[in-house]
């Protein structure tokens, strides 16, 4: 009897050893990743960029746009043409250059009437001459014709004579009166300042000098 309360006894304290370690474990793995997860939170923070909300805008942040800059007038595909009737303002000079020069013979103008399409109709002009619109009194001027039209702070010209940018510069006149000079672009036709109850006109072709 008294051997079978020793081994009893041992059997306790043996389990207790075997809480104790498993308590001692569970402390120590808990204290292990607190540990582990406030360094992750500080590292986290030191590493995350501090976003501020302007007021407003809704809970998502939106990414800083990149500052993207357009050349004046640059010759090529680009998504913002220059105000060119702004620049008008400023009197630039029309600058052809050599390789321009004496290259182009024509353009095809539309003469475009708003109230009737059935009344519209394309003009052969040879740059530099001028055409009557009807009876109306409406004298149009054409040229100079820039294949690739550019501008910088004092000049209208053309980059080199690819046909990229095509512009040619109208004079607009109703009995003696300038109503209307400056460019009109074919691939930017929206690009006008020339406003008339009646007429709207469009750079549509032009033609090269080499062509009978």
């Amino acid at each position: 009897m008294f051997s079978e309360k020793i081994m009893l006894k041992s059997f306790i304290d043996s389990q207790n050893v075997v809480r104790f370690l498993g308590l001692f474990l569970i402390l120590l793995w808990v204290s292990v990743s607190g540990c582990s997860e406030k360094s992750d939170k500080e590292t986290a923070s030191t590493q995350a960029p501090t976003i501020n909300l302007a007021e407003g805008s809704g809970s998502q942040a939106e990414a800083p746009k990149k500052a993207v800059q357009v050349v004046e007038g640059a010759g090529g595909e680009v998504g913002v043409h220059p105000d060119v009737q702004q620049a008008e303002k400023l009197q630039r000079e029309v600058n052809i250059p050599e390789s321009v020069e004496g290259k182009w013979k024509a353009v095809k103008i539309l003469v475009r009437n708003k109230t009737d399409e059935l009344k519209s109709e394309i003009k052969t002009v040879p740059i530099g001459s001028s055409f009557q619109i009807g009876d109306t009194g409406i004298k149009v001027t054409v040229g100079p014709f820039f294949p690739n039209f550019v501008m910088d702070q004092g000049t209208y010209t053309s980059m080199n004579n690819q046909v990229i940018n095509p512009a040619v510069q109208l004079v607009v006149e109703e009995n003696g009166k300038v109503l209307y000079k400056g460019w009109t672009f074919a691939k930017y036709p929206e690009m006008y300042a020339f406003e008339h109850d009646i007429f709207a006109l469009e750079l549509k072709d032009y033609i090269p000098a080499d062509v009978s």
